[in-house]
C-alpha cells in the first residue's frame, strides 16, 4: 500500500508526555506521520502505544505536549470531539456495549434521528450495509454480548468505519480474527487509503505491519527510539529496536515426555452442540498444542475441563481418578488452572487491586478463611518482581497496566497455585515480541517441573514450537494428532481445513 505523499505531514505527535503516578507511560514522543499513509506504531507492551493512542482519541489527556493535525494543535477534551474531528479507533480490548444490538454499537454516540426520535430502521440499514462490505454475516439487531470473540472485533472495525474519518487507528485488529477475515480487512484498508485516510496501525505482528505499513515507528519504554521506512528495513531490525536487545533463536520442542505419568485424560467428552467425542491423554512434563479454526470447539473444551461448564457425556480423569466438576472451585482443587482467552473479561477483577488479583486463586486453593494482610502484600510484591510486571506497586489496579502486563498478572496467579495442569487459551495473544518470547519461555520451564500443559494457540508457527504434540480439532471434533517433531504447517492446516474424518 504506498502513500500518495509522505513529504506532507498529517499528524505530528511533539514532545507528549504522560505519568500515572510513579510510571511514567510517555517520555517525550516526537514523530510525524504524513497524510494519506499507513504508518506503524510498535514496541513491546507498556512501551506507551496504547497511552499514545488514548491521548489521540481524546480519552487522556496529556502531560506535557502537543497533537497536530494538518498544522493545527488538536485540543480534545473527550472521545466525542475526537470522532467529531474525524479520528476513528479500534481498539485492542474491543470496547464494545455488550447489552445494545449490533447497529445500537455502530451508532453509539452518533444515533440517527429526526424530530427527537430514534431512526432506528435507517440505523439498520446502514449497518447491514456496511457488514456486507465487511463480510460479516451477523444480524444488526444481534445483542454485542451474544457475538463470538471474532466478530465483536469485527464489529469493532465496522464502528470505526460506519462513518466517514481523516485518520483511521487500529490497535491490535486482527487478534481474533482467521486469516481470511484479515485478508478482508485488509482489503477493506485498501479501499478507504484511496480515499486519502492516513492509518495508524499498532500490531505486534511483524508480518503485518511490512505488508499493511508505509513507515514503522518505534516506541520502548515510553520514549521514541526511531522511524524506519518498511521498504528498506529487515523485521529483525525493527524488532531489536524493540525490545533493546538481540533475542535468542527460537528454541524447537523439548523432546516428548513419552513414558510418563498421564495427569489428564478425556474418554469421549461431549458438550453439546460445542463439541462432541473428544478423546486425548496429557502427561505429565508435556505440552500438547491444540489447534482448530474459529468455531472448532477448542476455547469451549478447554472451559469445560476447568469447570465452567459441564460436559453432557464421556469420562474425564485427573491423575488417574475420574471427577466431575460442578464449579471452578473444584478444578481448582484438583490441581488444574485455566489462562483464559480473554483476560478482560475471563482472567481479572478490575475492581480489585493487583495484590489481590495475584493471590486470590493461591488462597482458594488453600481455602484459607484469614485475611493475612502482610503476607499477602509480600506474596504479591514477590511476584510482580519475579514476573517482572510493569506496574506502580501491589496497590495499583489491573487496569493501569499494559495489555502485555495484564496477561503477565493472569499468567503469575495461577502458576502460584502450582497446579499439576495447565490450560492456557490463546497465551501470548496481544503481546509483543519480548514478552512472547518469555512466556514460551514460562511454558517450557513448567512442563521441565512436570506440569502438564494444553495450549490453544491461532498462532501456528508458536504451536508447532511448544508442542511435543499437535492435535487438530475442527467443528467440534477432532481431527487428528501429529508429532510435534514431524508436523508442518501444511500437516496442521490439512487436518484443520479437511472434511470431517468422521461424520456420523
Amino acid at each position: 500500500m504506498a502513500a500518495r505523499n509522505l513529504t506532507m505531514t498529517g499528524l505530528e505527535f511533539r514532545d507528549v508526555r504522560k505519568a500515572f503516578g510513579a510510571v511514567k507511560a510517555l517520555t517525550g514522543v516526537t514523530f510525524s506521520v504524513a497524510e494519506g499513509e499507513a504508518h506503524a506504531l510498535v514496541g513491546e507492551n507498556g512501551a506507551g502505544k496504547s497511552t499514545l493512542l488514548k491521548i489521540l482519541a481524546g480519552i487522556l489527556r496529556p502531560d506535557g505536549g502537543s497533537i497536530r493535525w494538518r498544522g493545527e494543535v488538536l485540543h480534545l477534551a473527550s472521545p466525542r470531539e475526537g470522532l467529531e474531528r474525524g479520528i476513528g479507533m479500534v481498539y485492542q480490548d474491543m470496547l464494545a456495549f455488550p447489552n445494545l444490538t449490533v447497529s445500537g454499537n455502530i451508532f453509539a454516540g452518533r444515533e440517527l434521528t429526526r424530530r427527537g426520535r430514534l431512526l432506528e430502521p435507517e440505523m439498520r440499514r446502514r449497518t447491514r450495509t456496511l457488514l456486507d462490505e465487511l463480510h460479516v454475516t451477523i444480524s444488526p439487531d444481534a445483542v454485542a454480548e451474544s457475538l463470538s470473540t471474532a466478530h465483536r472485533q469485527l464489529l469493532q472495525v465496522a464502528r470505526a468505519l460506519a462513518f466517514d474519518c481523516s485518520i483511521l487507528v487500529l490497535d491490535e485488529p486482527t487478534t481474533s480474527l482467521t486469516d481470511a477475515e484479515t485478508n478482508h480487512l485488509f482489503t477493506v484498508l485498501q479501499k478507504i487509503r484511496r480515499k486519502g485516510v492516513t492509518l495508524l496501525y499498532v500490531s505486534h505482528r511483524m508480518q503485518e505491519v511490512f505488508r499493511v505499513c508505509d513507515r514503522i515507528t518505534v516506541l520502548r519504554d515510553g520514549g521514541h527510539v526511531g522511524t524506519w521506512t518498511a521498504s528498506e528495513t529487515a523485521p529483525d531490525q525493527i524488532v531489536r529496536a524493540m525490545v533493546g536487545r538481540e533475542l535468542p533463536p527460537r528454541a524447537e520442542a523439548a523432546a516428548s515426555a513419552h513414558g510418563a505419568p498421564v495427569v489428564l485424560e478425556l474418554r469421549n467428552l461431549t458438550r453439546r452442540p460445542c463439541f462432541r467425542d473428544i478423546s486425548l491423554t496429557l502427561r505429565a512434563g508435556e505440552i500438547v498444542g491444540l489447534f482448530g479454526l474459529v468455531g472448532s470447539g477448542r476455547s469451549e473444551l478447554l472451559e469445560t475441563l476447568f469447570g465452567m461448564s459441564a460436559p453432557h457425556s464421556g469420562e474425564l480423569i485427573v491423575a488417574g481418578r475420574p471427577v466431575r466438576f460442578s464449579s471452578v472451585h473444584e478444578a481448582v482443587r484438583h490441581g488444574i488452572a485455566l489462562v483464559p482467552e480473554e483476560r478482560q473479561r475471563q482472567g481479572l477483577f478490575f475492581n480489585l487491586s493487583l495484590r489481590h488479583n495475584l493471590v486470590l486463586p493461591s488462597r482458594a486453593a488453600q481455602e484459607a478463611r484469614l485475611v493475612r494482610g502482610a503476607a499477602e502484600r509480600e506474596e504479591a510484591e514477590r511476584l510482580l518482581k519475579e514476573w517482572r510486571i510493569k506496574a506502580a506497586g501491589v496497590d495499583a489496579p489491573p487496569d493501569s497496566l499494559s495489555g502485555g502486563n495484564q496477561q503477565k498478572v493472569v499468567l503469575a496467579k495461577w502458576l502460584a497455585i502450582e497446579p499439576r495442569v495447565l490450560l492456557l487459551d490463546e497465551p501470548t495473544k496481544g503481546v509483543d515480541v519480548g514478552a512472547k518470547f518469555d512466556i514460551h519461555e514460562i511454558i517450557r520451564r513448567q512442563a521441565a517441573g512436570g506440569m502438564g500443559c494444553l495450549v490453544v494457540s491461532s498462532d501456528l508457527p508458536e504451536v508447532l514450537t511448544l508442542a511435543h504434540r499437535v492435535l487438530v480439532m475442527r467443528e467440534g471434533r477432532l481431527q487428528g494428532e501429529l508429532d510435534g517433531a514431524d508436523a508442518t504447517e501444511e500437516s496442521v492446516m490439512d487436518l484443520a481445513t479437511s472434511e470431517l474424518k468422521d461424520a456420523s
